[in-house]
């Protein structure tokens, strides 16, 4: 027994040995010199592909660590599902099995989001390696899709479908759940301002069954990260210096039907501005003029809109006289137990700079030298703030772009700065519709096409159409804003129009010719020739002693000239600036009508609440008078329309007694107050509202018989709404106005809506 014992624990160790000798005996084998080396299983991947990640080449001394290196080289590449690497003798052996190609790549379930949108996120095309880290990044870059989009009851699976010749189907099967939304929201540690108010500050909101069209119930983290810095920006308005929300909490409920948010604020001390103080490196400023321009509230309170607006004036001022990059630092000391904070400004040492380089950037479709032709800069200018402002607001006056955006960099040394212009283009094609309803002209329609960059040299064409029971116009016309190469607009156009009302018929032909140009301090200038030719027909001696035209045929030679300035942020949609203009017209270079006419126009433009509430006030005058003879009807102002709403185009006035159609008068004027704003509204949906009231009044006319109240200078007046929509379609507007003040003769039309598109 003692004997069999004592051979099976030699032959147990023996047992043990042996294999770790083998092993070690191999490992020595390995420390040679490479012989050869073999690639096998690859169908796609060359060898040479597979050999140029190799640590070792033919001839050198091969260890473990360096095919361990090759090995992880080989399956970093994600080309590999699987790698074997066999050292034998000298003659490494690497055996590979390819990864598959995707074939084709679908997505099931989805109907909230399109399939194009999620391809887009994915980033996942055929013919491409397919690895399962791939999947499962793609899979969660679809999760998060969908729980931005407040579904976070989504899932993703996605299935691998084998085919031949080592491809695969990858198939995403998307269970995309119900839209989870915010049932509501919250707020703590807010004792000044109740939860109403900060609820109308943020811009989630809780879930109403009648907001189908808004987005701003879904539960939206990147939305609440901004609601925080909307309520910062709120108390920071308002004197609290020291506000804090200091934590913003999404719970989803038990039942899941929607999402609980709070935020908790520290509102701390509202502050008044006790003391501004000023230091500046750069010598011979005028710290004084500097300070006036940090205008606070009248009560003095804090506000940091204020202080940012400040900062940026002083910069803009000191960038008149030529310093581009000044570093203004405000500090600011507060005082709790007296509620008051101190206000230091420092101005950083500067250089004055010249303007080394005006780039232009991104105008894919606008040529350069359209948008150079705007700047009041050249290169190798003192450079100036101002100026480079006036040029960004030239630019965008053009309704090219849909964002312009400049920014001076270092040039090539300290005292030279790069000018960046960069710009988004946008549709500058528009084809619009006009629909209405008058007691005269019934149903109206007005179609309209026009583009303000004709193949991107910034020519206007436009085309134009109106028709109603009473009424045919159709307008072409070109405009060159820099017409021979200089700064003068040049502009053509060819109209004809033809009107019935009643008893009284007019058609008139014309052409039209102006020359325009610039001048300093937002001053413009425009001389312009029409020839026109009209004749009226009429069937009754009534009409016919109002008219004053007779059923002749009026040939009209006029000149005109008009003086302006205009110093509006934008001519399409301004909210800040004014426009004075004042035109005219001369007729009797030969034709038959003699006649001199006056207009003159105003507007100013003021913006509230930091934009949110746009002003505008508007007015009108005109007055015609014969030379050596009477006015026509053709040649007086009419008067209702754009100008008074709530009346037709020429409701307002004088009228034929007989036919009781309008004859217009001789002198007239118009106003208008108006606020637009969004207040209250979803900035996503694009939606403002407006509220106005208008008024004006239009009077005399040299044919008093058969006219009902020729001289009635009585102001008519309408009170109206409006809403101003950016649809996908193009720019809607819908006009309701109720005429409160009118005459009994006068012709009404309460409502206007158009629609237009922008090609």
């Amino acid at each position: 027994m003692r004997n069999f014992i004592i051979i099976a624990i030699f032959l147990f160790v023996s047992g043990l040995l042996l294999p770790v000798n083998d092993i070690y005996a191999q490992s020595n084998d390995q420390n040679i010199r490479v012989s050869e080396i073999r690639v096998v299983g690859n169908r796609r991947v060359s060898s040479g592909t597979v050999l140029s990640y190799l640590p070792v080449n033919v001839g050198d001394v091969v260890t473990q660590s360096s095919l361990n290196v090759a090995l992880e080289r080989l399956f970093d590449t994600g080309l590999f599902k699987d790698i074997a690497i066999d050292n034998a003798a000298g003659v490494i052996t690497i055996d590979i099995l390819e990864n598959p190609i995707i074939n084709r790549i679908s997505i099931e379930g989805n109907d909230a989001i399109s399939d194009d949108r999620l391809r887009e996120a994915i980033d996942v095309q055929p013919r491409r390696v397919f690895t399962q880290k791939l999947a499962l990044e793609a899979t969660k870059t679809l999760l998060d899709l969908y729980q931005a989009g407040g579904r976070f009851g989504a899932s993703v699976e996605p299935k691998i479908i084998e085919l031949d010749e080592n491809r695969v189907d990858l198939v995403f099967e998307v269970n995309e759940g119900p839209l989870i939304k915010i049932s509501s929201i919250t707020f703590s540690g807010n004792q000044r301002y109740s939860d109403r108010v900060l609820r109308s500050v943020i811009s989630s909101r809780e879930k109403r069954w009648w907001a189908f069209l808004s987005a701003t119930d879904k539960y939206d983290e990147g939305r609440l990260d901004y609601d925080v810095r909307l309520l910062r920006q709120f108390y920071l308005a308002r004197g609290y210096a020291d506000i804090a929300v200091t934590r913003v909490r999404g719970g989803l409920l038990p039942d899941r039907s929607g999402f609980a948010v709070s935020f908790i604020l520290s509102e701390g001390t509202q502050y008044t501005v006790r003391d501004i103080t000023l230091d500046s490196e750069i010598e011979n400023v005028d710290i004084p003029d500097l300070i006036s321009l940090l205008d606070f509230p009248d009560d003095n309170r804090y506000d940091v809109r204020s202080l940012e607006q400040g900062l940026v004036d002083i910069t803009n001022r000191l960038g008149e006289f030529g310093y581009a990059f000044v570093d203004v630092r405000p500090e600011i000391t507060t005082v709790p137990e007296d509620s008051v904070l101190d206000i230091h400004i420092t101005v950083g040492k500067a250089r004055k700079n010249f303007v080394e380089r005006i780039d232009i950037i991104d105008n894919t479709r606008t040529l350069d030298d359209v948008i150079r032709r705007e700047m009041e800069l050249v290169e190798g200018d003192a450079f100036n703030t101002l100026k480079l402002e006036r040029s960004e607001r030239n630019i965008r006056n053009l309704g090219y772009f849909a964002k312009v955006d400049v920014r001076n960099i270092q040039g090539s040394s300290e005292d030279q700065t790069i000018s960046q212009i960069i710009v988004e283009e946008q549709s500058t094609g528009e084809f619009s519709v006009g629909v209405g309803y008058s007691t005269l002209d019934k149903t109206s329609l007005n179609l309209g096409v026009a583009e303000r960059n004709f193949l991107g040299a910034g020519r206007s064409v436009r085309a134009t159409i109106g028709l109603s029971d009473s009424k045919t116009d159709f307008v072409i016309g070109v405009t060159e804003p820099y017409f021979l190469g200089r700064n003068l607009t040049g502009s053509a156009s060819l109209f004809n129009e033809k009107n019935k009302v009643n008893s009284v018929t007019t058609n008139r032909t014309g052409v039209n010719f102006g020359v325009g140009f610039s001048a300093a301090n937002d001053i413009y200038h425009q001389v312009n020739y029409r020839l026109d030719q009209s004749k009226t027909t009429v069937s009754s001696t009534t009409a016919t002693s109002v008219t004053g035209e007779n059923g002749k045929t009026i040939l009209t030679s006029s000149i005109g000239y008009t003086l302006g300035k205009d110093t509006r942020d934008n001519k399409f949609d301004p909210s800040e600036g004014y426009l004075m203009e004042i035109s005219e017209t001369i007729a009797g270079l030969g034709g038959d009508a003699k006649y001199s006419r006056t207009v003159g126009r105003a507007a100013y433009y003021q913006p509230y609440l930091f934009n949110a509430v746009i002003l505008g006030v508007r007015g009108r005058v005109g007055h015609v008078s014969g030379l050596g003879e009477k006015v026509t009807q053709l040649q007086r102002f009419a008067l209702g329309g754009r100008l008074v709403r709530g009346f037709t185009g020429s409701g307002i006035g004088p009228r034929d007694t007989g036919s009781k159609s309008a004859v217009g008068g001789n002198n007239m004027y118009s106003g208008s107050v108006e606020v637009v704003s969004d207040l209250g509204l979803s900035k996503d949906i694009g939606v403002r509202w407006t509220a106005y009231t208008d008024f004006g009044s239009v009077w005399g006319t040299d044919y008093p018989s058969g006219v009902t109240k020729p001289d009635d200078q009585s102001m008519r007046a309408s009170l109206g709404v409006g809403i101003l929509w950016d649809t996908v379609l193009g720019p809607m507007s819908f006009y309701w106005a109720d005429p409160i003040s009118k005459q009994s003769h006068d012709e009404t039309k309460r409502f206007q809506l158009s629609i237009g598109t922008r090609f």
